[in-house]
């Protein structure tokens, strides 16, 4: 009796788990024969949608656009040339006024200058009298010692004294030319037609010392020029292109308000130094105003269109076709197929290139312009 409870006892302590845990991999046996397979499926190939532009060779010659101030290529400093009271002023003589050559600005004070070239003309009258008389003295010492009545050194002094005398003349000719300038330089004339700036005069206010002080500035408006700066760079492709970098036509362009006026010019000159600042050439391009005064100013900002290197038989696509240095990709059969390009130049955000290797870009072809992180050779993608 105690043996039959004693193994009743240890069956259900070892063969009950023994039991669950044999039922247990049963099940997981069955379920693991029962499972469905699972097969895998392909994903489809994605397509990128990308846009392109059709290859076509041309010639090409972009435009540099820049910018510019316009200078006065003829300017000039007014100054009283005699000292004295400003006692006349011209009408015109105020900031800004337009005057013409010949014409009056101001007057200083005449009477000290009249006065000293009647002085100088008298002292030259009696100069030339006082010769007529010592050339006829010599006329006689002359004949005198023709006939012996006189000595060799009489003669000697009569000559002196007339070569003498003629000096004294030209010395007096010459203080009356010069108190004629003066006279003249009372009067002050605008020495071309032009514009006045900085005007620093007034009735009454007195010029103490001859050319040292400034009354104003004269800038004729016919010949204005306008001055920019080329980088290295550019300036190298003006030199490569063949054609002479003086005289070279450009365009100036001045934004008034909402008007744009434009006026032809042309490179005269290139300047004797390297720009510190920017590195770069200066230039400088007069501006064809037919000898007319224009309304530009100088100080005036302008923009400056120059004719930039020209390009034979280029393709021109947006930077952004650009993948790396050398590569661009065309459209072939709904891929992108790589092609070598050379980039030739720039003109904007816009580049000029030219096949550099086979296959080789050929008109009509679709060259990609978008920038694709995934791109490459082979990827699919569908224009839009």
């Amino acid at each position: 009796m105690y043996i039959d409870e004693f193994m009743s006892v240890k069956f259900k302590q070892i063969g009950l788990p023994l039991v669950i845990v044999g039922m247990t991999a049963v099940v997981i046996s069955l379920m693991i024969a029962t499972r469905p397979e699972l097969t895998p499926e392909e994903s489809p190939e994605r397509v990128w949608p990308v846009q392109a532009i059709a290859a076509k060779h041309q010639d090409m010659q972009p435009t540099l656009d820049l910018f510019g101030e316009v200078v006065a290529g003829r300017r000039s400093e007014l100054r009283p040339q005699v000292a004295g009271v400003i006692v006349e002023m011209g009408k015109n003589l105020h900031e800004g006024s337009f005057v013409e050559r010949g014409e009056l600005l101001l007057r200083i004070d005449p009477f000290d200058y009249e006065t000293g070239l009647a002085e100088q003309r008298s002292l030259l009258r009696e100069a030339e009298a006082r010769l007529e008389k010592l050339r006829r003295d010599l006329k006689r010492a002359r004949d005198l010692f023709a006939e012996k009545n006189v000595s060799e050194q009489f003669l000697d002094d009569a000559e002196l004294a007339v070569a003498e005398q003629e000096a004294l003349v030209e010395q007096r000719s010459i203080g009356v030319r010069r108190a004629e300038r003066d006279l003249r330089d009372t009067r002050l004339l605008a020495p071309f037609d032009g514009v006045l700036a900085n005007v620093n005069a007034d009735l009454g206010k007195q010029i103490s010392d001859f050319g040292a002080e400034m009354i104003a500035e004269i800038i004729d408006t016919s010949r204005l020029e306008v001055r920019f700066n080329l980088s290295n760079a550019q300036y190298g492709r003006l030199l490569d292109s063949g054609e002479p970098v003086i005289g070279r036509a450009v365009e100036v362009v001045w934004e008034v308000g909402g008007d744009a006026l434009r006026y032809p010019a042309t490179i005269e000159r290139v300047g004797a130094e390297i720009t510190a600042t920017t590195g770069g050439v200066e230039l400088f391009a007069v501006i064809d105003s037919a000898g007319k005064q224009t309304e530009l100013r100088p100080g005036a900002f302008v923009s400056v269109n120059v004719a930039d290197k020209r390009y034979p038989a280029v393709l021109t696509a947006p930077d952004t076709a650009l993948y790396g240095e050398n590569t661009v990709y065309v459209v072939e059969d709904g891929r992108m197929s790589p092609r070598t390009v050379r980039v030739l130049g720039y003109a904007g955000s816009d580049i000029f290139l030219a096949s550099d290797g086979e296959p080789a870009i050929v008109d009509g072809d679709n060259i990609v312009i978008t920038q694709l992180r995934e791109g490459g050779a082979g990827v699919r993608v569908v224009l839009r």
